[in-house]
């Protein structure tokens, strides 16, 4: 079978969805099917790897996300050819894949987009989750089915008007480096001493992910327990202000910034770990924590949608619903309670064995199958690929997007808002 992976963005780097893309290309070719990526942004100066089409786009000033209005003709032309195309962003990848495919489209949901874009564009949460109520359902009508991958997910975008069919797939995880760790990492190679409690982030430091909340909250905690350490893992926008913070809090002595770390380097960095700790309520089933419970770390997470459905309060972890104070209240606990500690951590590490990639993949394959068989996307009012993009139901909501992005500047708002100046009123047709 001929799949096309759709993502806005495809790095080499610590990163959820590039990591999760990659992994279904990786278990998929290895059960003989040819996967092909389309994704957007400027060539890897290192040569792309085999089966990645990349088209020209204006990046998102550091989010890592990129936007065009179109393909190139060689990847539209590619794209037309595949049997099954599976989506992984909802703006830069299910609208691309109605235009130009000609076959069932899967859409993966990665993100809790209505608290996503409450954080980075300048509007109240209310209106943040009325746009959303539009553009939701809208967008995710261009799929023929959408993959969850937790029911709590399924249940916030059935509330935000989604319409379409939903299935619940977990994400995975390749477990094996995170079950055996082939070399970790003690604590003084760290700069840590041996004798502190570290407790591990893992992820882009950036707005969405509340790391200012996570600084205060471990402020809190270490002036009752002294012993305690925190390492984050990762880079992004806010580090340099996040530095500044931690100077500010006084704990800066005791919070370590990695910065980007290599991937096959993490399992390293989670095993000299003594707990995993997260305030992020962004994400809806974060790679990350099941990494670190893989490598049988308890995890610390708000109790949000998708982390209740991976960590059980009390047994593999602490889930939080008051972050503010429950969060330092939750560091505290695990640092004084050794037994109980390490006891979650065996829980954690056989819990996360649901989460082996192989059970995703595995799910996913049928649902292809299924879609082959059945062919709603034949079935469709406007069929897939015979679509000319005019000024559609689609446009006032792209437009509502592009006025309301405003400084800081970091989100490139002035190539941005050119594109959409130059963009054609009408697209050809490729029949």
């Amino acid at each position: 079978m001929r799949i096309g992976m759709v993502t806005a963005c495809y790095k080499p780097v610590v990163n959820g969805v590039t990591r999760m893309v990659t992994l279904y290309k990786q278990q998929l070719e290895a059960l003989g099917h040819e996967v092909i990526v389309f994704t957007l942004g400027e060539p890897d100066p290192a040569g792309e790897e085999p089966g990645v089409v990349r088209s020209p786009a204006v990046s998102l000033g550091d989010t890592g996300y990129y936007w065009s209005m179109r393909y190139t003709r060689a990847a539209q032309a590619l794209l037309q050819e595949m049997e099954i195309i599976h989506c992984h962003h909802l703006y830069m990848g299910v609208e691309m894949a109605h235009r130009y495919g000609r076959c069932p489209i899967v859409y993966t949901n990665h993100t809790r987009y209505d608290l996503y874009m409450g954080t980075y564009i300048p509007l109240p949460q209310p209106a943040a989750d009325a746009l959303m109520r539009q553009v939701w359902p809208d967008f995710t009508d261009l799929a023929d089915v959408v993959i969850v991958p937790s029911e709590s997910v399924r249940r916030v975008m059935l509330d935000f008007g989604v319409t379409r069919p939903m299935v619940v797939i977990e994400n995975g995880v390749d477990l094996r480096p995170f079950h055996q760790v082939s070399k970790p990492l003690c604590k003084t190679e760290l700069g840590v001493p041996d004798s502190a409690v570290l407790f591990i982030y893992v992820g882009r430091l950036a707005e969405e992910k509340n790391l200012h909340l996570l600084l205060e909250q471990f402020a809190i905690a270490q002036g009752i327990v002294p012993e305690i350490w925190l390492m984050l893992v990762g880079s992004g926008p806010l580090t340099a202000g996040l530095k500044q913070l931690a100077v500010e809090l006084d704990i800066a002595s005791q919070v370590s910034f990695t910065g980007a770390i290599i991937y096959e380097n993490l399992p390293g960095y989670l095993a000299a770990a003594d707990a995993f700790v997260t305030a992020s309520v962004s994400e809806v089933h974060p790679l990350t924590v099941i990494e670190a419970m893989a490598t049988g770390l308890p995890v610390i997470a708000s109790a949000s949608p998708g982390i209740v459905d991976t960590v059980t309060h009390g047994d593999s972890g602490l889930l939080i619903n008051q972050p503010e104070g429950g969060l330092a209240a939750a560091i505290v606990a695990m640092a004084l309670d050794v037994s109980r500690r390490q006891q979650m951590g065996c829980r954690a590490q056989v819990s996360s064995q649901r989460f082996d990639i192989s059970q995703t993949i595995k799910r996913t394959a049928q649902l292809y199958a299924q879609l082959q068989r059945t062919r709603p996307d034949l079935k469709r009012e406007k069929e897939h690929g015979r679509w000319a993009r005019q000024r559609n139901k689609l446009q006032p909501h792209l437009d509502q997007m592009i006025r309301l992005i405003k400084p800081p500047e970091r989100l490139g708002t002035g190539p941005l808002r050119k594109l959409f100046e130059l963009a054609p009123e009408k697209e050809e047709v490729h029949e």
